[in-house]
């Protein structure tokens, strides 16, 4: 199979919890990759860390990626929600989340009177940051931004929630506004752009995504021209995947791609 570059999923791919820990043969397929000059990006919907710190991270747990490889929606939202004219922002996110967004210049409140409501991963949502985010949307008419378009996401104690994109569905559901919210993440128009920008690959059929993630990554992937590998060391199965047409090649260690669509190292 014809694969020149590679964009890769992170979380469920890479690395198997928030310490960023390695799976088993992940750390010496980058560095396969990196000793064949072989391009890549690390495509991810992490929304709890910035790059810098995702970078930091992964190195310190032996992966060689600098951080300009890595693409989050952070790098994308603050200049998409600036140029809508967003100031004030009531967040379900970290803590880390909001930090980062103040330091951009967002105001961040903890109550629906906000230009916008944006959805993150959040551990800690609960029965207050519900009403508020639908009472901002509702009744102060708040556009809804969402940091990815995800399904379903995997904890590390191995259990599955429903995704940052199930959640905003949600709001846009309740709320009867924006059933296409925009979104910051992997198939989102800007992310795209960014990542392509990055490999600076002309022929989209030369590029392999590698995910977990069947319906946003792989199948949306594919729809653009790409190749596609899914890895079951994540939150989906191969019993998950079995009616899934878009799927090139299916390993269940990223090392199997050694040799198979990579030079040997």
């Amino acid at each position: 199979m014809n694969i020149k570059a590679f964009v890769i999923d992170l979380d469920g791919v890479l690395t198997q919890d928030e310490r960023f820990s390695p799976i088993d043969g992940a750390v010496e397929f980058i560095d396969c990759l990196n000793k064949n000059s072989v391009p890549y990006v690390i495509a991810t919907s992490n929304s709890r860390f910035s790059p810098e710190e995702i970078g930091k991270a992964l190195k310190e747990n032996g992966f060689n990626i600098d951080t300009d490889r890595i693409i989050t929606p952070l790098v994308i939202a603050p200049e998409v929600l600036k140029n809508d004219r967003i100031k004030t922002l009531f967040v379900i996110g970290s803590d880390n989340l909001k930090e980062y967004l103040g330091s951009k210049g967002f105001i961040i409140k903890e109550s629906p009177e906000v230009d916008a409501v944006l959805v993150g991963l959040d551990k800690n949502l609960n029965f207050q940051k519900l009403k508020i985010g639908t009472t901002a949307l509702k009744v102060y008419k708040a556009r809804l931004y969402a940091l990815n378009k995800n399904i379903i996401s995997k904890d590390d104690d191995g259990l599955l929630f429903p995704g940052v994109g199930t959640v905003a569905k949600m709001f846009s559901t309740a709320c009867q506004c924006q059933e296409n919210f925009k979104h910051f993440g992997k198939m989102g128009e800007e992310y795209n752009n960014v990542l392509l920008q990055k490999l600076k690959i002309e022929d989209i059929s030369s590029v392999g995504m590698i995910s977990d993630d069947i319906f946003v990554d792989l199948k949306g992937y594919k729809s653009i021209g790409m190749k596609t590998v899914f890895v079951t060391t994540g939150k989906y199965t191969k019993e998950d995947a079995k009616d899934a047409d878009f799927i090139d090649i299916t390993v269940d260690k990223l090392t199997e791609l050694i040799g198979r669509v990579i030079p040997d190292c």
